[in-house]
């Protein structure tokens, strides 16, 4: 079992928050193994003492770095936020925007401490797959959200009167998570169809060092 930080947009954040949201798949990049994929098939690096090539095992504790923000009065030269107090007033961006205090611009979601985070997940699952080989079910489990009668795009140029609402929708949930997944890795991220290790784990809403090993 490992501890290790994993990085989440606001709209995912707010996805675990309310529970829509149990995996999570991250691009293979390593050349090792992606040459271990193709010499010895995915599988190979799901077998004990691989885990070093994909990063996540079953057990592992995921601690959810977002962006952040502390009292305007601190300084980021002179109160880096590794040495800001516990205790100290947090503003969690995926919240939305503060309708009060006096807070510092966002801190990117890379430079929160351990201290500061609020979601832990406990990984229970770990497949390694090509990234358009996902299922309805887990595109679902990956937090996209309903819309109309379907499923939200989240690349669109068509905008209800208000120009904010999307007026179409996506009748199956892997469309609307491929759209999604373009929207976070940019245009023909999907077409690209690379390896992808894909994590399912329980959310827990607490600090990981408020919780049972």
């Amino acid at each position: 079992m490992v501890d290790r930080p994993i990085l989440f947009s606001a709209p995912m954040v707010r996805a675990l928050h309310d529970g829509s949201k149990t995996q999570t798949r991250r691009v293979i990049k390593k050349p090792a193994a992606l040459d271990a994929i193709s010499v010895f098939g995915h599988d190979f690096l799901l077998k004990p003492g691989n885990v070093d090539l994909v990063r996540f095992a079953v057990g592992d504790r995921l601690w959810v770095r977002e962006e952040f923000s502390g009292p305007h009065h601190f300084k980021p030269k002179e109160h880096p936020p590794a040495a800001w107090p516990i205790g100290c007033d947090i503003w969690y961006w995926a919240d939305g925007n503060p309708d009060f205090g006096d807070w510092t611009k966002p801190k990117r979601s890379m430079h929160m401490p351990r201290w500061m985070s609020r979601l832990t997940l406990i990984v229970t699952r770990v497949n390694v797959e090509r990234l358009q080989d996902i299922s309805e079910t887990d595109a679902i489990a990956e937090g996209i959200q309903r819309h109309h009668a379907g499923w939200m795009p989240y690349t669109t140029a068509f905008y209800e009167a208000d120009g904010v609402t999307p007026a179409n929708f996506h009748p199956d949930p892997r469309e609307s998570y491929r759209s999604l997944w373009n929207a976070i890795n940019g245009f023909g991220a999907w077409e690209a169809n690379p390896w992808v290790v894909a994590v399912t784990s329980t959310i827990i809403k607490e600090n990981i060092d408020r919780i049972a090993a």
